[in-house]
């Protein structure tokens, strides 16, 4: 019998969705004193009744179904009754894929794969996670629109809340999708927010004024979107029972390094704007917020780059291939010695996917660099592997201190947890995006709506 699946009536609806929330199963078994079972529980159902008015405290029993959908060990053997079963738990549980089987007491035994009863190859439990609803907060954004793509290929179903702030172009082709689900309207807004997170199993937080510009320009804007509204995200999701939320936080925060150790997640935060201090405050309003249900993920992101459907040129790898192919030059200001961990775009969703498939032992509030050791790059480095692949433009080296932040980070901790490595290529980045611009794709690269400062003006 697998762990966390079968609970007394003794135990809270807290308890009950801690015990699905581990087990990957979307629901949990409850029984009486002598081991029979009383009933089931879905977490749908949970999050029903807390919607209703359920304290989380009450006893699990007072919401339980007293007439799920279960076999007996006699059932097993009989073809005929075993798939008219199964299909009559498919019609009330589409996504299915356990089912209780008890013995001749009246006792929960096991809980059987129904694809393997039937023949069909079992899944493993890295797909359990396939089928659930995520909610994606700033799904149109530059990483949000590869984030969402890759989601639905995996058979996610993927709810989008966003402004768009940069127009519905980036998931257009998207809104007709079995699977995807789009809201539009501004996470500061309650009711909003309140609509976009019923069903959700998942709330994955991309939404910000990003970039230290942009936050500069509208600074109560900024202090809105990256620290209230997240924070009241977090709340909203803990109360209604929607445990797993991964936030994405930056490596900014880490400012100006000190000495020439690697950065890791329990390095001194050094912010030198206000978008990296917005990002702490974040950081610390949800994981005050943890508790034996909500697990929170902190991911702080290296500075992205590469193509996405929302693309942007006001990114350090993207902004010198466009100048390159544009304007024939590169330009590297303040000698070009600072240090940058960098990571591409999908490899970026990649790591909130791992997030979503990982253990809850793994990831409760949890904590991680996001990138690779590899792609610790100095800024003439970067520039470097432009002209590689751009050798008509002309590389300028201007000295400065415009711009003070200079940090290597260590991606050691994700590696370890979550066996996260990435598989995007600077070089192979910069030529994708080159190609983009010179064959059209990309129609006008001066357009506003490429560059978050202009956009936020």
């Amino acid at each position: 019998m697998r762990k966390n699946v079968v609970l007394t009536n003794h135990a809270t609806i807290k308890d009950a969705m801690r015990a699905i929330d581990h087990s990957g199963l979307r629901v949990v078994y409850v029984v009486d004193e002598k081991n029979k079972l009383i009933g089931v529980v879905s977490d749908s159902e949970i999050r029903r009744s807390i919607i209703q008015g359920k304290d989380i405290r009450e006893s699990v029993s007072d919401i339980v179904n007293p007439s799920p959908v279960v076999l007996s060990e006699k059932d097993l053997s009989d073809p005929i009754y075993l798939r008219k079963t199964i299909k009559r738990l498919r019609d009330k549980m589409p996504d299915a894929r356990h089912v209780m089987v008890l013995d001749k007491n009246g006792c929960p035994k096991k809980v059987a794969y129904i694809n393997k009863m039937i023949g069909q190859e079992s899944k493993t439990k890295e797909k359990e996670m396939t089928g659930k609803n995520v909610l994606v907060v700033g799904g149109a954004g530059y990483l949000g629109s590869v984030l969402v793509r890759k989601l639905l290929s995996l058979g996610f179903r993927v709810r989008v809340l966003d402004v768009l702030l940069f127009g519905i172009k980036p998931i257009e082709d998207l809104l007709a999708k079995k699977g995807f689900e789009f809201i539009e309207g501004d996470m500061r807004n309650i009711a909003t927010l309140s609509k976009a997170i019923d069903g959700m199993d998942a709330v994955i937080n991309l939404a910000a004024i990003v970039g230290d510009p942009a936050c500069k320009n509208t600074p109560e804007r900024t202090i809105e979107t990256n620290y209230l509204a997240n924070k009241a995200l977090a709340e909203a999701c803990k109360y209604n029972q929607i445990n797993r939320f991964i936030y994405a936080s930056t490596c900014s925060v880490y400012g100006v390094m000190q000495g020439n150790k690697k950065l890791d997640e329990t390095s001194p935060l050094n912010p030198v704007s206000l978008y990296a201090r917005s990002k702490i405050q974040s950081e610390e309003g949800i994981l005050s917020l943890v508790d034996e249900n909500f697990s929170p993920i902190i991911l702080r992101m290296s500075t992205l780059y590469g193509y996405s459907p929302r693309m942007r040129f006001d990114l350090v790898v993207n902004t010198m291939t466009k100048t390159a192919v544009v304007n024939n030059k590169i330009t590297v200001n303040n000698g070009g010695k600072q240090w940058r961990p960098l990571l591409e775009v999908g490899d970026a969703a990649e790591a909130y996917i791992s997030c979503l498939k990982a253990p809850f032992s793994k990831i409760k509030g949890a904590v991680f660099n996001v990138g690779s050791n590899e792609q610790n790059y100095r800024i003439i480095d970067i520039a470097n592997c432009v002209k590689e692949c751009i050798p008509d433009a002309k590389l300028t080296v201007e000295e400065g201190n415009s711009d003070a932040r200079n940090y290597v980070v260590s991606f050691a901790l994700i590696n370890k947890y979550l066996k996260f490595k990435v598989q995007g290529s600077l070089r192979k980045a910069i030529l994708r995006i080159k190609d983009s611009i010179q064959k059209k794709e990309i129609k006008d690269v001066d357009d506003k709506k490429y560059y978050n400062v202009e956009y936020n003006k």
